[in-house]
């Protein structure tokens, strides 16, 4: 499957939800606008996808919608597609394989069902619902550097790559330390078939 080819006009095209504050937000003067390509916040309460999305992204959500099992199952969407592959796309820049993307890609459906969300639980944003100590709100709101923030935790967590001996499931519960420890292994399946399509 070809990777996405994203333009610089998709995030700014999304409406509805661009960037509003929500639950726990931060302040809307620090997230006047999309800080990414593809993957825009968007409020809590969003339905449906608006905005100028990749063909390849849609393909990509039918694809997958056929294969999933969990939760993203039928879920997939334009939107929800291109903030998963800037989660591979980010592993990718890392350096780091499938099996990572994994971890993170589980973490973000049980998080957010792959929504760059911007409020949360007091003030957590994002797709990973990270709080305020993993960064500004930009920071958190951009798939590629909260991405990159949770892999930072993960080698806090597990350093020299100590993870690798773990389950996917307890990993993923070790960086985000849930009050639902269970939820992450529940999405490893319908995550690696997600990485897997998008991993080129």
């Amino acid at each position: 499957m070809p990777k996405f080819v994203f333009t610089a006009t998709s995030s700014v095209l999304l409406t509805g939800g661009l960037l509003l504050a929500g639950p726990g937000a931060a302040s809307a003067d620090e997230k006047e606008e999309a800080p990414n390509k593809g993957c825009a916040g968007v409020e809590l309460d969003v339905s449906g996808v608006s905005g100028d999305f990749p063909e390849e992204a849609e393909k990509a959500a039918d694809a997958l919608n056929d294969k999933l099992k969990q939760d993203m199952a039928g879920n997939m969407n334009a939107r929800t597609a291109t903030c998963a592959n800037e989660v591979v796309e980010a592993t990718k820049d890392r350096d780091m394989g499938k099996d990572a993307a994994t971890i993170a890609m589980a973490t973000t459906i049980v998080e957010t069902h792959l929504n760059n969300y911007t409020g949360g639980d007091r003030d957590s944003i994002g797709l990973y619902q990270q709080r305020d100590h993993y960064g500004s709100s930009e920071d958190r709101l951009d798939a590629g550097q909260a991405t990159e923030a949770f892999y930072d935790e993960l080698d806090v967590v597990y350093p020299d790559g100590s993870w690798e001996d773990e389950s996917p499931g307890k990993v993923a519960q070790d960086v985000q330390r849930s009050a639902y420890p269970d939820r992450y292994h529940d999405q490893i399946d319908d995550a690696e078939v997600i990485v897997d399509h998008l991993w080129s």
